[in-house]
């Protein structure tokens, strides 16, 4: 069972926090709740996090009314009224652009090919967003590719990097340094500065990989 409540963070944030075990329905009722409440146009910024969403209203003095209107919401809220996104995200991997994939492969017992198969079976949904603006952490990596973290991070990862690490997946928007095994990389930028949507990927979108050749 879970507990919900909300709170004012600051003059313009609302938080609403719930406690409790986050199920899989839990979260969707989450992306479900910040959907609806994003089509209001009452807040320039929503942002989902694991057991809590966070509201960013344009108008302060409708904060009172928010903090009763949001708890109302969520208990409306149907997971199912959720629909994601989906990014089909074309992916080189082995070879320079997935440097990790031989040792991924003698690590799990899997082929090389095998490797791939899996990872690309799979529709992964972007959990959060953090690490690195348009860095999404992308959940429901298969049991068999769960690895601790490198030993040892690497001091520069490429961007657009595909990466596994523990229970997730991910794709490196920017170089940066990292410690996640690399088995791949795109093409398709996740994060432009210049544009109304910076980040490709949002909580709750749904990404699958598409093996491609290599050139």
């Amino acid at each position: 069972m879970t507990c919900v409540q909300c709170y004012q963070l600051s003059e313009q944030a609302l938080v609403l926090s719930i406690d409790g075990l986050i199920t899989q329905e839990v979260r969707q009722k989450i992306f479900a709740l910040a959907q609806t409440a994003n089509n209001t146009n009452d807040f320039f910024d929503i942002v989902p996090a694991n057991s809590s969403i966070t509201f960013y209203l344009n108008d302060f003095t409708r904060a009172d009314y928010w903090l009763e209107q949001l708890i109302t919401l969520w208990a409306k809220s149907e997971p199912e009224a959720f629909i994601p996104k989906t990014h089909l995200i074309d992916t080189f991997y082995g070879g320079e652009y997935g440097p990790d994939l031989n040792e991924i492969s003698e690590l799990t017992g899997l082929s090389q090919k095998q490797v791939i198969e899996l990872h690309a079976s799979v529709d992964y949904q972007v959990g959060f967003l953090g690490f690195l603006p348009g860095f999404g952490y992308l959940e429901s990596l298969p049991e068999q590719l769960k690895l601790p973290r490198k030993a040892t991070p690497r001091a520069h990862v490429p961007a657009l990097s595909v990466a596994i690490a523990e229970s997730l997946t991910a794709i490196y928007p920017s170089s940066s340094p990292g410690g996640w095994h690399l088995l791949g990389r795109c093409e398709q930028p996740l994060f432009d500065p210049h544009t109304d949507s910076p980040s490709l990927l949002s909580p709750g979108d749904v990404v699958r990989f598409i093996p491609k050749e290599h050139r």
